[in-house]
């Protein structure tokens, strides 16, 4: 995970969910320090143990009840136990990520302060602190509403089914523990994107310093029209041009007897080198958290699958407008965490497919033979760069995902609901 000046309200509040059990200090230059935090190690261990291991006794303590709450079909019972499965899976697997992630998360700061050092990809830092700031806040908060209304939901359901001594309250009552869950879930969700959205902001500075550094301002112009013809639904950012012009000023001052082309190959040679860093730094996010996305990728799946069932079950027994109401905010707020997985990863894709672009126009219109010379190194590096993210290498998590698991869901659906007509 990042943990920065700007992000690091998202590190303290995925440290109390177990997801980050390290303990950071600044040193004298301003520079994270990571250690590991044996107290964390140990709170993070334990939590996770005990919150699953209490989800599953209530969710035995409903399948046993002589009036469950939710499993009261043999259908049910599957859909319910695979959706308190998936999020169990995916919290540990976070839980994990940030227990044996030590290593991978000092190697990935270390690497991206390099970068930030030489690029200046924030450009307000309290902007970037604002930003930070809702991106926990506004799930966090959606979280806890949506959890209240379904709670309170299923007490309303449950006074309505008790029947003498049975006190169905009790079976609502024991899904508190998984409820919990969904808390670490959407902080996983925030740190992931965070990380994501970090290097996609590092991969646009990156873009836009070759830009400006080696493309006359015609074809500057005409590449950003083809942008904007190719993509038109994500909103474009302004970049640290004053660092822009601080590097030159550096490189010429350092190297101004060899001549203007030399500044700009050496200039050439260090973006190159920024952005075979900024490919190792995705390599290392995908590697310690391809685990967790890919649960996280099956949970919004199997969540959007089975809130979709209920929610069909529900209009066509036509009992409960509330109820409905709330499957259908389910199902957004599903959709959404989808989003915040799918999205991130589609813009480093996005901005790495840019780089490529960028360089061939670049070589279009070098003619120095040193900086062409520094030009096919960089194309060459580029052909063999990892430019997405994938989930365990299983599936490349791009917007194309979205497509597929729609149909899917689809699919799935309409096989529960014929199980579910079969069963009465």
């Amino acid at each position: 995970m990042e943990i920065s000046e700007s992000s690091i309200s998202i590190f303290f509040v995925s440290k109390l969910l177990a997801l980050a059990p390290y303990s950071v200090r600044k040193n004298s230059k301003g520079v994270y320090i990571i250690q590991k935090s044996t107290p964390f190690l140990f709170y993070a261990a334990a939590l996770t143990s005990i919150m699953v291991f209490l989800t599953y006794r209530g969710l035995l303590f409903d399948a046993n009840s002589k009036i469950p709450v939710r499993m009261k079909s043999a259908t049910s019972k599957v859909v319910t136990a695979l959706d308190v499965s998936v999020v169990v899976m995916a919290v540990s697997a976070g839980a994990i990520c940030g227990i044996v992630g030590l290593n991978a998360t000092r190697d990935l700061n270390v690497r991206l302060k390099k970068v930030d050092e030489y690029l200046g990809s924030i450009t307000n830092l309290k902007m970037e602190r604002f930003k930070s700031f809702i991106m926990l806040l506004l799930p966090m908060i959606t979280i806890s509403i949506l959890l209240a209304l379904d709670v309170w939901t299923w007490l309303r359901f449950a006074e309505t089914m008790q029947k003498g001594e049975e006190n169905a309250d009790l079976n609502v009552q024991w899904y508190i523990p998984f409820y919990s869950l969904y808390f670490i879930l959407t902080g996983l969700h925030v740190n992931f994107a965070n990380t994501s959205f970090g290097l996609a902001r590092r991969f646009e500075a990156l873009n836009s310093m070759l830009k400006n550094s080696y493309l006359p301002a015609d074809r500057n112009k005409t590449l950003q029209n083809q942008e904007k013809v190719k993509i038109t639904t994500v909103k474009t950012t302004t970049l640290n041009t004053p660092n822009l012009q601080a590097s030159l000023s550096k490189m010429s001052s350092e190297t101004y007897h060899e001549g203007p082309s030399k500044n700009k190959s050496l200039l050439l040679k260090c973006l190159a080198e920024c952005h075979e860093t900024l490919g190792k730094c995705l390599s290392i996010v995908s590697s310690a958290y391809g685990m967790a996305v890919l649960f996280i990728l099956i949970s919004c799946f199997l969540h959007l699958v089975a809130t979709s069932y209920f929610l069909f079950i529900e209009l066509l027994s036509k009992k409960d407008n509330g109820y409905v109401w709330l499957q259908v905010l389910w199902i957004l707020f599903h959709s959404c965490r989808l989003l915040l997985v799918v999205e991130p990863c589609h813009r480093i894709t996005r901005e790495s497919a840019k780089t490529i672009h960028i360089v061939c126009e670049i070589e279009r219109v070098v003619h120095d033979p040193i900086l062409a010379e520094e030009v096919k190194k960089f194309w060459q590096q580029l052909l063999v760069c990892e430019s997405g993210f994938s989930a365990c290498g299983l599936c490349q998590v791009n917007r194309q995902l979205l497509t597929s698991l729609a149909s899917a869901i689809a699919t799935y659906l309409v096989i529960l609901i014929q199980f579910q007509k079969s069963n009465g």
